[in-house]
């Protein structure tokens, strides 16, 4: 039986990619990757940054409470662990731009190399932009993988690049195809995704293979072509 784990240990993705440990290092500590640890209860401020008058930035707490989940190191972190073996973190990444750090009346938290996690989406993201593809053999294959922002999309083997309306567009389709109904209307989506024009064509002229990732029951209808 395969899982669809969340998250792989960094032995894991070093056998799925077939590359060094260094070079996994290399991108982690470039930020070019991000790797994460599993935690369980850790009381946390999470929030976001905003920026004074002089560009300086500045924190802005949302909320305080207690996590179970993964959470994203720092480039800076990984460098120090992987140079020393151990660390002590108080702050941790969340989401794309906020922060998650411990509670002031926490000790910070004893982190080691066997902790670190690579993400699947973060894993998914990184295969797509460096255009790695397992082969058809593999149990991991899916046949869609998008980056957070949709703006890096694979499907059935297809690499897209996509401007932020198309990759409005393609969320929602996505979302319409995991609620189970991938059909819809090509005029509301587009509408929704703000788009001056309402024929799906031309919005997606720029992509010449665009009907590789977009089916057209040629009624006015579309759904993305996954299963």
């Amino acid at each position: 039986m395969d899982i669809e784990k969340a998250y792989f240990s960094l032995p894991e993705v070093l056998e799925r990619w077939s590359i060094p440990e260094d070079d996994l290092v290399y991108l982690a500590e470039n930020d070019q990757l991000r790797l994460s640890i599993r935690v369980f209860d850790l009381p946390l401020e999470i929030g976001g940054y905003e920026e004074d008058s002089d560009g300086a930035r500045f924190r802005v707490p949302e909320e305080r409470r207690y996590f179970s989940g993964l959470l994203d190191l720092h480039a800076c972190d990984v460098f120090h662990l992987f140079r020393s073996g151990e660390v002590r973190l108080s702050e941790f990444r969340s989401g794309p731009s906020g922060y998650a750090c411990l509670q002031d009346e926490y000790a910070p938290l004893y982190v080691v190399i066997g902790d670190l996690l690579l993400r699947r989406s973060e894993r998914d993201l990184y295969e797509i932009k460096s255009g790695f593809y397992a082969g058809s053999g593999s149990c991991e294959d899916r046949s869609f993988i998008a980056s957070r922002d949709y703006k890096d999309v694979r499907c059935n083997g297809h690499q897209f690049q996509l401007g932020p309306i198309q990759a409005e567009v393609v969320r929602a389709l996505h979302a319409a195809a995991q609620s189970g109904q991938p059909w819809q209307s090509g005029k509301q989506i587009l509408a929704a995704a703000r788009s001056k024009s309402l024929k799906m064509a031309d919005v997606f002229k720029s992509k010449k293979n665009w009907r590789e990732l977009i089916h057209s029951d040629g009624r006015g209808s579309y759904r993305l072509r996954v299963d």
